[in-house]
């Protein structure tokens, strides 16, 4: 088989195709019951649909003071219409993409949000009513997706990497944003050759600027990995045939590997062509333990494989080489995937959000030269975890995250504090919010000049559900404790998103 051939080939469902659509089970709308527990439980407007299309907010109100050296733009993603016509989708991972930019200057805070103009967004849009399946949602009457791009809902991360804003999804192209107005200016691929492959959501940037990704086709049990230049070309693509498939949101570099880890949440085709959504057609089986697949950068054809037990992950902070055979790496680690179908499909329609594994800092070393693998828990309930992005794959020894703390006080079940631990002490600096502030992600900017790392700011956004509206707050890094040198508020509120990044001004 030709390369192109082979590397198109995972792009084919050819397991939707032995769907009978009769047997489709119809997705019941839960619009009503959502917002007949919005009016008891407040905290779930960060889950409803965004008020607007788009948003332009050119002074936000600020309590405090910003820090003069900070000046860029953060630019965060996520899913912010969760309605399309009369249906409500079943999980927080269907929703259309809405890209936010906070813009610092010397004029205080501007705010804008567009939604991405995918496909799938402007075809629905126009049709008022839902005409494919979405990640956990089946719509009646909704045809089964032919490709990854009628299914694109382009809502995970907002990328800026070299000129280019990218709006990133999982499975599929991501989609370019002009990054001055988040115009959207089309799916953007690295080459005819990697047009429509999956690319995920959550690629490392090293600290020269170098890129580096995977995709995952799992109707093929086939691996892509990519590595892309600091100016933005492609300079290798790797298709690596698996012998299983599990459900990957992140992966690991270090100076000289990939780690790519497996959980036991894997693929059946079966229950796809049966008619299940792409999520339930995922099952879980512990028994099979958890694959870590190490590649190393110098030949990505070939891969070694340690095993760790049973256990399912969104999010790694970082991973590093010590010189003596072993990669230390950060996890938010939970015990199974029982979240995936509980809180974060109850959720949409106003039920319990934290039904099932709760994720908790953990420290994992692999030793390469003994092929083994062990895992160490610092404990805490944390999401979101990141690192001053000058050590990327190299050592670090702070972690940035947020917590959810045990407190009677809060209104809310979500995120409530902010973080950072010490990897080489198991010490915690913490801030915790008011009661009424929903977190969401932190992530670290270093200030210009400096090589210290902790020596910069932790910036990160939050919805408060007394005021309504989202707020963007700015942290010393080395005084977390202290609480926010500045809150940047919007005159509105935002549904809640998951991960962005900071570009800094180029003045």
């Amino acid at each position: 088989m030709r390369r192109r051939d082979f590397l198109q080939s995972a792009l084919a469902l050819t397991a939707v195709g032995l769907i009978n659509p009769g047997r489709l089970p119809a997705a019941a709308n839960q619009t009503a019951p959502f917002h007949t527990a919005l009016a008891e439980q407040p905290w779930l407007l960060g889950f409803d649909t965004a008020v607007a299309q788009s948003f332009d907010t050119p002074q936000l109100t600020i309590e405090g003071a910003l820090p003069p050296p900070l000046r860029g733009t953060f630019y965060r993603n996520g899913p912010a219409k969760h309605v399309v016509g009369a249906l409500r989708y079943q999980h927080w991972f269907d929703g259309d993409g809405m890209v936010q930019a906070f813009r610092f200057s010397d004029a205080g805070v501007a705010h804008s949000g567009r939604f991405v103009q995918t496909d799938k967004y402007r075809r629905e849009t126009q049709a008022g009513k839902p005409l494919v399946w979405g990640f956990g949602t089946i719509p009646p009457s909704a045809q089964p997706p032919r490709s990854p791009a009628e299914i694109n809902a382009a809502n995970i991360n907002a990328l800026p990497h070299a000129g280019r804003l990218l709006a990133l999804w999982e499975a599929g192209d991501a989609y370019a944003l002009d990054p001055d107005t988040l115009e959207t200016q089309g799916a953007y691929y690295w080459s005819e050759e990697t047009a429509g492959l999956p690319f995920s959501a959550h690629p490392r940037i090293e600290p020269d600027g170098a890129l580096w990704n995977f995709g995952l086709a799992p109707f093929r049990n086939m691996l892509l990995l990519y590595h892309i230049s600091p100016q933005g070309h492609l300079k290798q693509l790797e298709a690596v045939q698996l012998e299983k498939s599990g459900m990957v949101h992140d992966f690991l570099v270090t100076e000289r590997h990939l780690i790519i880890v497996i959980p036991p949440l894997l693929f059946d085709r079966e229950r796809i062509a049966a008619g299940h959504s792409f999520l339930d057609s995922h099952v879980w089986r512990p028994e099979q333990g958890t694959q870590v697949l190490v590649f190393n950068k110098s030949d990505l054809s070939v891969y070694r494989t340690l095993e760790l037990p049973p256990s399912f992950t969104f999010h790694y902070g970082n991973a590093w080489e010590d010189g003596n055979g072993t990669i230390r790496f950060d996890a938010c680690r939970r015990h199974d995937a029982s979240a995936l179908f509980g809180g974060l499909r109850n959720v949409m329609r106003g039920g319990d959000f934290n039904q099932g594994a709760s994720p908790h800092c953990t420290l994992i070393s692999l030793d390469i030269r003994k092929g083994t693998a062990q895992e160490d828990a610092l404990g805490g309930e944390t999401e979101f975890p990141r690192v001053d992005p000058r050590l990327s794959g190299r050592r670090n020894r702070f972690v940035y995250a947020v917590l959810r703390l045990p407190d009677n006080s809060s209104v809310h079940p979500l995120f409530n504090a902010v973080g950072r631990y010490d990897m080489e002490s198991s010490r915690r600096e913490i801030f915790q919010y008011p009661a009424e502030v929903c977190v969401e992600e932190h992530i670290f900017i270093p200030r210009p000049g400096s090589t210290a790392e902790t020596d910069g700011w932790l910036m990160g956004t939050g919805l408060d559900i007394k005021r309504k509206c989202t707020q963007v707050a700015v942290f010393d890094a080395d005084h977390i404790a202290d609480g926010p040198l500045a809150i940047a508020r919007l005159p509105y509120w935002l549904p809640l998103g998951f991960h962005g990044n900071f570009a800094a001004s180029s003045g």
